[in-house]
């Protein structure tokens, strides 16, 4: 298993500390190895043979997304203490959020909500709320697509995840390299290739 960095936030310190820029992403690298220690030896070693586990998946691309979003609930779930990601916290949800066609599917079934008859075009989706938003909540949090799934900030406070706030700086995000890869192939697959922001496809009431 490689556990990869990428960005957002601060851990420890005092609170409103982590409105100084140096010290959130200072204190975000601290935590980021005490985080990857944190994960189960189980799911660490299932983790490091996933490619090989998917690969004796039976059943369509949306058994086998739905199956890898079970594990990743199980691993993300493992370090969710370190993170102030919770209900009600709604920044990551004016993110731009890629989404491709077996995901849409997989919503449309569990949901009964089907795409948009055709493409909306924004030419920015940052700031914009997801069309799934509902009272400071996700209302398809079971079936949320990939990206949002991933993205779990390591820090104190939700501070640096405003969506004005969120480009400042890079702080460590966690990601699953074997995750990933099981996502690629699943997608190859499916022959998901396109991409799309889940507001050009599914529409707000």
């Amino acid at each position: 298993m490689k556990v990869k960095k990428e960005c957002r936030g601060e851990y420890e310190g005092p609170v409103l500390a982590d409105h100084d820029l140096d010290f959130a992403i200072e204190s975000a690298r601290a935590i980021f190895s005490v985080v990857a220690a944190s994960i189960p030896k189980r799911l660490e070693e299932k983790e490091k043979h996933l490619v090989d586990w998917y690969s004796r998946l039976k059943g369509n691309p949306m058994t086998k997304l739905y199956a890898l979003y079970d594990f990743m609930e199980q691993i993300y779930g493992s370090i969710h203490k370190f993170t102030p990601c919770k209900k009600g916290c709604t920044s990551c949800c004016h993110y731009p959020v890629s989404i491709r066609d077996v995901e849409i599917k997989l919503i449309e079934k569990k949901t009964g909500i089907p795409r948009a008859k055709h493409l909306q075009n924004i030419e920015n989706y940052h700031g914009i709320p997801c069309p799934f938003l509902r009272n400071n909540a996700c209302s398809i949090y079971p079936s949320r697509p990939f990206a949002c799934r991933r993205h779990i900030a390591i820090t104190k406070t939700a501070h640096w995840c405003h969506p004005d706030r969120a480009n400042a700086a890079k702080f460590p995000l966690v990601k699953f390299s074997e995750v990933d890869r099981v996502f690629d192939a699943i997608l190859l697959e499916s022959e998901s290739s396109n991409v799309w922001d889940i507001r050009q496809v599914f529409v707000a009431p």
